[in-house]
């Protein structure tokens, strides 16, 4: 597409904590071709850990939504949507950013409208929208939908009436020369309170109830019994957390257990990591801290849901267990924290996938391109 000025863009979020829908809208951002596309982002509730990541010219905006069912803030987003004029409006994820950000584009005038969905229904959620009744009924809106995953585009057209015309499939990536093998950190290891012997396990992830830290840590409760220098990383933040710790109290495992929270150093904190945990039971996609554990070399174990099995490699990178199967994510844990022989080819493989399957250049790329020719086909100029 010829263009005289760089497409200007706004990013609709929620927050920027740490989760993989908000990494994945970082790399987007800061991998966009400057001379190509000026992104700006809008986020409608605090900030939050990740913000500051976004690369040194990218505006963030924060804060135009005061309070659940704020009334005002359609209209704060028209404002600024009317005051940038962006080309493109792309929407990350559902709830209140879907809807209200493809409202005040429409309303603004906007000539493209994105939205990206990350979340694949697992089976307690088949059956239901996954997006919601209004939101649904806001589709017309959309020059196009963006996915993450077959199964996800799959389900939308099939199940929530989607226009397969709009559905495009991006997949996620990671970036290879930030996250790779690195050796085992004492320092690190001594300053989180970790026995230099002891094998650890980490889940990185938002702490919401779909992530079921709570089978986590039932898990670490069993394998503490055998293994009492094993360490359980929880590595995120979200509402669940206090409830998670509480959890962990009570069942006795409050120092094998370790709330992280936020990180700015997930590629360092890999190093030290046996096995990458994510026994999620309801929704999932793509998920970012599978495609790290890849490309940092770290064994998964996660659960067969949504496009995990499109990450995770059963046997080869890691071991995949049923939803909900707390005795699979025991038995495999173990595996990985005493058989170091599987550990090492397991690490092998992962590495090798990432570099082979997934590229945060090549996601980037699409993204670029899915924007430009949209933008193109309604004689836009730039």
């Amino acid at each position: 597409m010829n263009q005289s000025s760089p497409l200007r863009v706004a990013f609709l979020n929620t927050s920027m904590v740490v989760g993989g829908q908000e990494r994945v809208l970082l790399d987007v951002v800061n991998g966009l071709d400057r001379n190509r596309f000026e992104p700006h982002v809008l986020l409608t509730k605090e900030p939050g850990p990740l913000a500051d990541r976004f690369a040194k010219g990218v505006p963030v905006h924060h804060g135009l939504r005061k309070f659940k069912g704020d009334p005002l803030t359609l209209w704060r987003m028209w404002r600024w949507m009317r005051k940038l004029r962006p080309h493109v409006v792309f929407t990350f994820g559902a709830g209140d950013k879907l809807f209200y950000g493809r409202l005040a584009a429409a309303l603004a005038g906007v000539p493209v409208i994105i939205s990206g969905l990350h979340s694949t229904p697992g089976p307690e959620h088949r059956g239901r929208s996954i997006i919601g009744f209004w939101n649904r009924r806001l589709m017309f809106l959309n020059s196009a939908v963006v996915t993450v995953t077959d199964d996800l585009r799959d389900y939308l057209v099939q199940n929530e009436g989607f226009d397969p015309g709009l559905a495009h499939v991006i997949p996620n990536g990671v970036n290879c020369e930030d996250y790779q093998p690195r050796p085992d950190d004492p320092a690190l290891r001594s300053s989180l309170g970790i026995p230099e012997e002891g094998p650890v396990a980490a889940i990185i992830a938002a702490v919401r109830p779909e992530k079921r830290h709570d089978l986590y840590i039932q898990t670490a409760v069993r394998i503490v019994k055998e293994i009492p220098a094993a360490r359980f990383l929880v590595v995120g933040d979200g509402p669940d957390r206090e409830e998670c710790q509480r959890l962990a109290r009570d069942s006795g495992v409050e120092n094998e257990v370790l709330f992280l929270g936020a990180r700015h150093d997930i590629p360092h904190l890999l190093g030290i990591v046996d096995a990458i945990v994510l026994p999620s039971t309801d929704v999932e996609s793509a998920p970012i801290c599978l495609l790290e554990a890849l490309a940092a070399g770290v064994p998964q174990v996660a659960s067969r849901i949504g496009g995990i099995p499109d990450i995770v490699e059963d046997g080869e990178t890691g071991f995949l267990v049923e939803a909900g199967d707390i005795d699979g994510l025991v038995g495999h844990i173990l595996t990985l924290f005493t058989q170091q022989e599987v550990r090492d080819r397991m690490a092998g493989a992962s590495r090798n996938r990432a570099l082979k399957v997934f590229s945060v250049e090549k996601m980037v790329q699409a993204h670029e391109a899915l924007m430009e020719e949209l933008v193109g086909a309604r004689g836009v100029a730039g």
